[in-house]
């Protein structure tokens, strides 16, 4: 009788672990999908106004640009010197 009642408390024991096991497993589906729709709600798939470049405004690229020409930061080029011969 020692071993049939050893026998029905590992066959209880296995039976609650396969419905923990079972448990554990829906919550982490039912988890998964509350989540993805959470995630979906949260971020947009696209944007509401298409995207604009980056850049400084005209008028300010305008007066950079005049000021440095002024200060002879940056120059328009110049032609090479013209060939010269010596007098031998």
């Amino acid at each position: 009788m020692v071993a049939d009642t050893g026998s029905s408390r590992l066959v209880a024991a296995r039976r609650r672990s396969l419905e923990a096991k079972g448990a554990i497993g829906i919550l982490g589906v039912a988890a998964f999908g509350v989540f993805l729709v959470a995630a979906r709600a949260q971020a947009p798939g696209h944007h509401r106004r298409s995207p604009r470049p980056l850049a400084a405004p005209e008028s300010f690229v305008r007066v950079v640009r005049q000021n440095l020409l002024e200060a002879g930061i940056i120059a328009p080029a110049e032609a090479p010197p013209d060939a010269q011969t010596a007098v031998s």
